[in-house]
């Protein structure tokens, strides 16, 4: 059995450290968004999530991965919360979301 290896891990091999701040640790999930990795930046955003000066992006970046990866009622409320931090653009993502997928429903 193929198992995915840890983004500390992946990270570790790959440039020989891990991000020590929430910073880092955004732009360690835009790589990885831009690479399409979206659960690799799942993984990364919790630290971002948790600072005020990175979580409004975090949450962005969240929400789409969350949707990109099919966890819809995940992504509705990502969606939901980046909304309120101030990510007003991601409401025609959410309407779409919801729109296309009736059975999804905000809690």
């Amino acid at each position: 059995m193929d198992q995915r290896k840890s983004v500390r891990d992946n990270l570790i091999q790959s440039v020989g450290f891990c991000p020590k701040d929430a910073l880092g640790w955004l732009y360690a999930a835009r790589g990885y968004y831009k690479t399409h990795d979206y659960h690799s930046v799942i993984e990364c955003v919790a630290p971002a999530l948790r600072n005020d000066r990175t979580k409004r992006e975090a949450q962005h970046l969240l929400a789409f991965s969350f949707l990109h990866t099919g966890q819809l009622e995940a992504a509705a409320g990502a969606f939901f919360k980046s909304i309120s931090n101030g990510n007003d653009t991601d409401w025609q993502p959410l309407v779409e979301l919801l729109m296309d997928n009736h059975a999804v429903k905000l809690t």
